[in-house]
């Protein structure tokens, strides 16, 4: 037997302002925000991810917004592209006929998948292999678990599973949400985060604390 301590380990990543991108990754006309982490073999496309969100490897978002402190596990994809159901056939030749030599592509259906948006909101947690649908809105604080395929809106601080996706449970009671919601800690500047550290362990704590601001 070979005992082996490591083998290709990655070195501790310190995170900058600057986003920090593997360079396996497509990003098109996209935009990130402060100590954003974009692990490999992402493709991401006509997207913004906000302040402190990160994505782990194989993941795909495209005519997205996610929002700050987002937590997306490997092989998740947020707005994958519809396909014309209603018609005789769904092949992409109808809309990509440059591929094929048909002609110029069909903009109007491009734009139509642009105007599907989907939206995650602030600190919430996508699970391995979760698919967020266009047109969806993820409240703050929500969690999605692996592998659920989410077809429609989710509340703030709701657990959601299963294909499709509906809601468990929720992971404080109304009065702790509405508070949270106030207090929007996620767009606190980054010296305040610094200094309230050890306040996010103690849920109540951290409401009497800072719900007066």
């Amino acid at each position: 037997m070979y005992k082996i301590e490591s083998l290709n380990k990655p070195s501790k990543k310190i995170l900058k302002k600057e986003p920090s991108i593997e360079p396996s990754s497509i990003i098109v006309d996209s935009q990130f925000g402060e100590f954003v982490e974009i692990s490999s073999f992402n493709n991401i496309q006509e997207s913004t991810i906000d302040d402190y969100s990160y994505t782990c490897e194989n993941c795909q978002i495209i005519y997205s917004y996610v929002g700050k402190f987002v937590n997306i596990a490997s092989y998740v994809r947020i707005n994958p592209s519809p396909h014309p159901m209603e018609k005789a056939t769904q092949h992409h030749m109808l809309y990509r006929k440059e591929m094929f030599g048909f002609g110029q592509d069909d903009s109007s259906f491009f734009d139509f998948r642009k105007s599907k948006k989907s939206h995650i909101g602030h600190d919430v947690w996508l699970g391995h292999n979760v698919v967020v649908m266009g047109n969806v809105t993820i409240g703050n604080g929500a969690v999605i678990g692996s592998g659920a395929i989410v077809t429609k809106d989710i509340p703030p601080y709701a657990i959601a599973v299963g294909n499709p996706a509906r809601v468990i449970k929720y992971r404080f009671d109304e009065k702790t949400i509405e508070a949270l919601e106030k207090i929007s800690w996620w767009n606190w500047e980054h010296e305040k985060i610094n200094t309230s550290l050890e306040d996010f362990h103690d849920i109540n704590l951290f409401i009497e604390k800072h719900l007066q601001g």
